[in-house]
């Protein structure tokens, strides 16, 4: 019996030694932060790659990332899970989903979850205008990362072949037609410009004439309560479309947001030029390689009557989940200021092709040559870098956006169609107005949720 109870008073013993040698090692288990995104393909990988990096890097924080669909679906799933406390502490959101990101109450404004020293440093080093759009009411709410603008691209073969001088892209939109019309004269290709239906461009043209796309400062001064699509800018861009139109300079595949369709038109050698975001890049590059012509790019024409204002930043920022306990919220900044550093951003830069948002990355790619070996990137960067700061090129923020983006796109094809121009956007903006009023009702009605919102 003696034994027995000298073995038993050895094995709690041991048991106890064994707990409390488990009990630091359970400590230093790593704080675990969700990242939900809508990257996939090419640039869902590198998003892949830079989240095993910074894991194999360090302990205390491991991130688990997962896409969630395109952009509306992620912020959609973001929205729902929110809403029943499941959301992710990290959440990529695209430029269109801010309002309804700030309105639903379900993330932590950037300056509060981010120290006074990360949120001094993210100002100092990301680029004004990037900044600007995601600057509300003075305050940073989420974190730049994936942002793009739109460029100029074009056949310089096809330039050489018209009698016009490759290393001179048109500037303005006279300067293009005036370019289209020897392009067309010379045979030089079949169409002159491929360019997709997109609202995105039109809402580029109007920051480029100085127009606020939505009244109250773009929305920014107060909430937005209507659109400035009937105004003189709005009408400029609906001409320049329908002459481009009428002419039979343009081309696209009679898809509305037919990207890639617009892209394998230009690649195919069917345009000599072609506009598209900066993120585009590198697909141009090795279509022209593939296709076997010299791919030349130019800052996104505007109207040549107008002063240039300049454009506006289109992609994403990541925002911090609220209601997440306090070690996630901060290894969820943790990791953002790591990916932040030029280190990384030079990694996204050139495995995305979004553009390098931040100086010290752009000082390091300087540095190692890069943008000599690659011009088209420094364009972007050059277009970026020329851009006003105002409340045109600051963007606007409609709860609505998305749905007013699709009426837009509607709209430019039923005037390129044949229809009258004041007529389509007097309707359009009626479209416009009430989508925004009945957004803004939501927030004042009890019954409101922020899923039936997101998915409107």
């Amino acid at each position: 019996m003696q034994k027995r109870r000298l073995l038993i008073g050895l094995m709690s013993a041991l048991v106890l030694v064994a707990a409390l040698s488990v009990s630091p090692i359970m400590a230093q288990s790593p704080v675990e932060v969700s990242f939900w995104h809508a990257m996939s393909g090419n640039n869902g990988k590198v998003v892949t790659d830079l989240v095993a990096k910074y894991n194999a890097s360090q302990t205390a924080v491991h991130v688990t990332e997962q896409n969630k669909g395109n952009y509306n679906e992620t912020l959609n799933a973001v929205i729902q899970a929110a809403g029943q406390g499941q959301g992710p502490d990290i959440a990529q959101i695209f430029d269109l989903g801010t309002p309804l990101a700030v309105d639903s109450g379900f993330f932590i404004p950037a300056e509060t979850a981010f120290s006074a020293d990360q949120i001094t440093a993210i100002k100092a080093d990301v680029l004004a205008p990037v900044l600007n759009y995601f600057t509300i009411g003075g305050k940073l709410n989420s974190i730049p990362w994936n942002n793009s603008t739109p460029l100029f691209y074009y056949n310089k073969d096809m330039f050489t072949a018209a009698g016009l001088d490759p290393e001179k892209p048109p500037a303005t939109w006279q300067e293009l037609e005036t370019d289209c019309e020897k392009i067309k004269a010379a045979n030089a290709a079949p169409y002159c410009i491929s360019m997709q239906v997109y609202g995105w461009y039109f809402e580029q043209w109007m920051a480029l004439q100085g127009q606020e796309l939505a009244n109250n400062g773009n929305g920014r001064a107060d909430r937005a309560t209507e659109t400035n699509i009937t105004s003189a800018p709005a009408k400029n861009i609906m001409t320049f479309w329908k002459d481009l139109n009428d002419k039979g300079y343009w081309t696209y595949t009679g898809k509305l947001h037919d990207n890639q369709g617009a892209n394998q038109i230009f690649i195919s050698k069917q345009a000599a030029m072609i506009v598209e975001s900066t993120g585009a890049l590198n697909t141009f590059k090795t279509g022209a390689d593939t296709s076997g012509f010299q791919l030349g790019t130019g800052f996104f024409p505007t109207n040549g009557d107008v002063d240039r204002d300049g454009v506006i930043i289109g992609g994403a920022s990541l925002w911090i989940g609220a209601g997440h306990p306090a070690e996630e919220t901060k290894g969820a900044t943790d990791f953002i200021m790591w990916l932040m550093a030029p280190e990384q951003m030079t990694v996204w830069h050139k495995g995305t092709g979004y553009l390098p948002i931040t100086k010290s990355s752009q000082d390091a790619l300087t540095a190692e040559g890069y943008f000599t070996a690659n011009p088209g990137t420094k364009t972007a960067i050059d277009q970026l870098a020329a851009a006003k700061v105002d409340s045109a090129t600051a963007g606007a923020l409609m709860g609505a956006f998305p749905q007013i983006r699709d009426i837009m796109e509607q709209t430019i094809q039923t005037i390129t169609s044949g229809e009258d121009i004041d007529a389509t956007l007097a309707d359009a903006k009626s479209k416009a107005d009430a989508a925004i009023a009945d957004y803004n009702s939501r927030l004042t009605t009890p019954d409101a949720t922020p899923e039936a919102t997101a998915a409107s």
